[in-house]
C-alpha cells in the first residue's frame, strides 16, 4: 500500500464519523460518543478491538476523533482530528480544525491546521440518513445508534453509539 492510499484511508476513517450523526433533528441531539466496533477489509478480513480502535465524540457542533489500526504490513497507524460540523435538514457542512495522521510508515506524522468548509447533500429515507462525505470519499449510512462508513476498495467501518 502506498503512502497516499494509507493517508487517504486514515483521513477517511476520521472524517467519516464526523458526519455520521447528521440525521438528528437538532445540533443538541448530536452530542454523544461513538465507538468503532468492527472493520471489514476488501479481502474479507475482519478487524475488531483491540486490533482496531476508534472513538468519536461530538459536543456543541465540535467533533473529536481518534482512530488506531494496523497497516497491511502490521505497523500501527493513527488519526486524530478536531473539526466543526453544521447540520441542516438537507445538507451537512464540515470544517477541519486540526488533523494529525500517522500512516504507519515510520515517517513523521502529518499535521494540518484549519481547512476549507465543504458541504454535501443528505438523503433521508425514514430513519435512514445517507450521504457522500464532503471532504473525503467515504459513503455514510446512519440509522439510529449505528453507523457504517464505506470507502470503496479500502474498508467498511461499523460504529455504535455508546452514550
Amino acid at each position: 500500500m502506498n503512502v497516499f492510499s494509507s493517508v487517504a484511508r486514515g483521513l477517511a476513517v476520521g472524517l467519516i464519523l464526523s458526519l455520521g450523526l447528521c440525521g438528528y433533528a437538532s445540533a443538541e441531539d448530536l452530542d454523544g460518543t461513538w465507538q468503532l466496533v468492527m472493520r471489514k477489509l476488501p479481502d474479507g478480513t475482519v478487524q475488531t478491538p483491540p486490533a482496531v480502535q476508534g472513538r468519536f465524540t461530538v459536543k456543541n457542533g465540535v467533533a473529536q476523533l481518534v482512530v488506531f489500526w494496523p497497516t497491511p504490513n502490521g505497523t500501527p497507524a493513527s488519526l486524530s482530528e478536531l473539526s466543526r460540523w453544521e447540520w441542516s435538514e438537507n445538507e451537512v457542512a464540515a470544517t477541519p480544525l486540526l488533523v494529525i495522521f500517522d500512516d504507519g510508515s515510520g515517517k513523521p506524522a502529518l499535521y494540518a491546521v484549519g481547512g476549507e468548509t465543504k458541504r454535501t447533500p443528505v438523503a433521508r429515507q425514514g430513519a435512514r440518513v445517507s450521504y457522500q462525505h464532503p471532504i473525503d470519499a467515504p459513503f455514510i449510512v446512519w440509522e439510529a445508534n449505528k453507523l457504517t462508513a464505506t470507502l470503496e476498495g479500502e474498508f467498511v467501518d461499523y460504529w455504535e453509539r455508546v452514550r
